[in-house]
């Protein structure tokens, strides 16, 4: 029951975060270029269960878009994001769960999936939105570049810190 517990309160603070980093970042007009609501949702993939991970991933954004607006639900941001997400916090998961690798490569795949998943989702919507596929799916992903680069040198070493893992080397 105790960790049940911690799992859940775990899962609350980093919805919680993930709501409260975009706000944050946005009121200096920085949040698309560091994607803030990524941080805490990268984060809580080390800390709880996989499955709570990915409800983390889904619940914040739908969250934040219903109590602040971002990101929107028309265009489909806040969609494209949720995918996103998942896709972040389940490759963080099973990494971390089933490999040996470092924090900060663990990290690392995670990210350049999830970009990879941005950048197919937009290629496909983009169209559909009277927009060029391939030019508004590369900008994107070059506009969160400063982000995933922060991302991957703050957060693994928090989690290296609070852990007690190695960041590059294989964990034991």
């Amino acid at each position: 029951m105790q960790k049940r517990t911690q799992q859940l309160t775990l899962s609350a603070m980093f919805i919680a975060l993930g709501i409260l980093f975009p706000i944050l970042f946005h009121a200096v007009n920085l949040g698309a270029i560091f994607l803030p609501m990524f941080w805490p949702i990268a984060a809580a993939a080390f800390f709880v269960s996989l499955p709570l991970a990915i409800g983390i991933g889904t619940l914040a954004p739908l969250l934040s878009s219903l109590m602040t607006g971002m990101p929107p639900i028309s265009p489909p941001f806040m969609h494209v994001i949720v995918v996103e997400l998942i896709f972040l916090t389940g490759t963080i998961g099973i990494l971390y769960r089933y490999t040996k690798f470092g924090l900060a490569w663990i990290l690392l795949i995670g990210l350049l999936i999830s970009r990879f998943i941005l950048f197919f989702i937009v290629m496909v919507l983009a169209p559909i939105l009277g927009l060029s596929g391939k030019v508004f799916s590369i900008l994107l992903v070059i506009q969160g570049l400063p982000g995933v680069i922060a991302i991957i040198l703050v957060v693994p070493v928090i989690v290296s810190k609070i852990k007690h893992e190695p960041l590059f080397a294989f964990r034991c």
